[in-house]
């Protein structure tokens, strides 16, 4: 069943009272879930990190329980927890197998979900606050969706460097899931939307009053208005497909490719081997997927490059994946959205919960960014960008 308008809306709702819904795990949760659900006995686990819902890599032993995982996958696995909103709604996991399901087909690398003992893809938790208070009945609990996924082997782009290549096989890989997932669908994202997906936009001015810098809070202000009199509007020209929605630094899995024979090989040090969390996924417009990479690739370039960064992307991109004029003219400004929406956003929920400083991730270097990319006329950007893409085309 797909949630209503106000289902949809209730993360917002928590958001703005600000009430924390990264879900609380007390000590041995991990170890009995991932026993008890799914026949595996913990040898050790590692937290990752996450926005809202809680992940763990957990490494286990050689002997499975597990009728559905009979051989036990040597690469551990992800144990994923969702947030207390996304918990209400089974339909956004069931929705988000059927889609990995669908590009798993289509050879892009994305994990593949484990079945509990009983065969459900996912079960449904309560979390109480301490171990030993679930032997009381006034105990207070939370209930959140738990799943197990097979871990992809591979490093985190975050933790390589950002080089013209890099960006270049990054973009690559974005046309390549923009055809893969050409002919899905499933009817839970006929309605599901959410504060992250960049037609929301313009809710990010309920927010915005965390921002206390003023120059910043104009330059916020800026790109909201310009996103709603020069984006909104062409949508009906721009590709519409489902979307990733969160190509970001930490979900996209690389690895050093030696002698390749490829496109500019001498470049082509590391490529993307895994795709990870699809929590964000919506059916929108493509060029929204482009224009969320462009933002958090630039973020982590050396300042020099930030404003190349786009140009790289789409390079590899453009050849696998043909954006058309309107895309293009509207690409600066949804970059800067983008931005704008981790920085506001990450703002409030370190806001609402001061432990969490992954919420801060992109702060230091993405206002400077912002700043910078918002500031570049629309022109010199686009042509510099042209540039890179026809220099490209050149050495092919």
């Amino acid at each position: 069943m797909n949630p209503s308008k106000e289902e949809t809306d209730g993360k917002e709702l928590l958001v703005k009272k600000a009430v924390s819904i990264r879900p609380k795990i007390p000590t041995g949760f991990v170890e009995d879930i991932v026993r008890n659900k799914y026949g595996l006995d913990v040898v050790d686990y590692q937290e990752l990190n996450s926005y809202e819902d809680r992940n763990y890599h957990v490494t286990v032993h050689d002997s499975s329980n597990n009728p559905y995982e009979p051989e036990v996958w040597k690469h551990g696995y992800i144990l994923k927890i969702l947030n207390a909103v996304d918990s209400q709604y089974p339909a956004i996991i069931e929705a988000q197998n059927s889609l990995l399901r669908h590009i798993r087909k289509q050879d892009i690398p994305v994990p593949e979900n484990v079945l509990t003992i009983s065969g459900k893809a996912m079960s449904l938790e309560k979390v109480f606050a301490e171990k030993e208070l679930k032997e009381q009945y006034t105990a207070s609990y939370s209930t959140y969706i738990v799943r197990l996924l097979r871990y992809i082997p591979g490093d985190v782009l975050l933790s390589k460097p950002c080089t013209s290549g890099l960006l270049y096989n990054v973009g690559r890989f974005i046309g390549k899931f923009s055809n893969a997932t050409k002919g899905f669908h499933h009817p839970f994202y006929n309605s599901h939307s959410f504060l992250w997906n960049l037609l929301e936009f313009s809710k990010l001015k309920e927010f915005v009053f965390v921002v206390k810098d003023e120059n910043s809070r104009r330059v916020v202000d800026e790109v909201l208005s310009s996103f709603e009199s020069n984006v909104l509007p062409m949508i009906g020209q721009f590709q519409k497909g489902v979307i990733h929605g969160d190509f970001n630094e930490q979900n996209i899995l690389v690895a050093e490719v030696p002698g390749q024979d490829d496109v500019i090989p001498a470049a082509r040090v590391y490529d993307v081997i895994g795709l990870l969390d699809f929590m964000h996924v919506t059916d929108t417009y493509r060029i929204f997927d482009i224009a969320i990479n462009i933002a958090y690739m630039s973020i982590i370039c050396d300042p020099s490059e930030q404003l190349d960064a786009g140009g790289h992307i789409l390079a590899g991109l453009v050849p696998v994946f043909p954006l058309n004029d309107v895309e293009l003219d509207v690409l600066q400004t949804s970059v800067c959205a983008r931005l704008c929406q981790s920085l506001v956003i990450g703002a409030f929920n370190y806001y609402q919960d001061s432990s969490n400083i992954y919420a801060l991730t992109t702060a230091k270097k993405g206002w400077p960014l912002l700043h910078k990319l918002w500031n570049t006329p629309k022109r010199v950007l686009k042509d510099r960008w042209q540039y890179l893409i026809d220099n490209y085309k050149q050495t092919a």
